[in-house]
């Protein structure tokens, strides 16, 4: 038993710390990236209707397959260039039951 939760809380440790993922797409700047995952929530709102739902599968594949329509991959943050304004995920239970598991990063905004 104790070496279920051992591995159990392993486990939860590497997923909230270290699978950070991010919608990125080269010479696109944050404001854009912002706009574009905003424009993908409200089409998914949309389909959903009104009444207040739990994220499931459905909605982070729907989320993933209109960002990389819109011609985002989604890129670990080792990956992204250094250069880049990121909007972290939220790793809080929060963030993977209202869809915010996965942040965003574009160059920066032309000031």
């Amino acid at each position: 038993m104790k070496s279920i939760a051992v591995l159990l809380s392993l486990c939860l440790i590497c997923l909230l710390a270290g699978c950070a993922k991010y919608y990125y797409q080269e010479g696109k700047t944050f404001g854009e990236c912002s706009s574009d995952r905003a424009d993908c929530m409200a089409e998914l709102k949309k389909r959903l209707g009104s009444e207040f739902q739990i994220r499931g599968s459905y909605e982070y594949q729907f989320m993933e397959e209109c960002m990389k329509q819109k011609g985002y991959g989604l890129v670990t943050e080792n990956k992204l260039p250094l250069d880049v304004r990121r909007l972290d995920p939220d790793r809080q239970l929060r963030g993977y039951l209202y869809g915010a598991r996965r942040g965003i990063a574009g160059s920066l905004d032309e000031q």
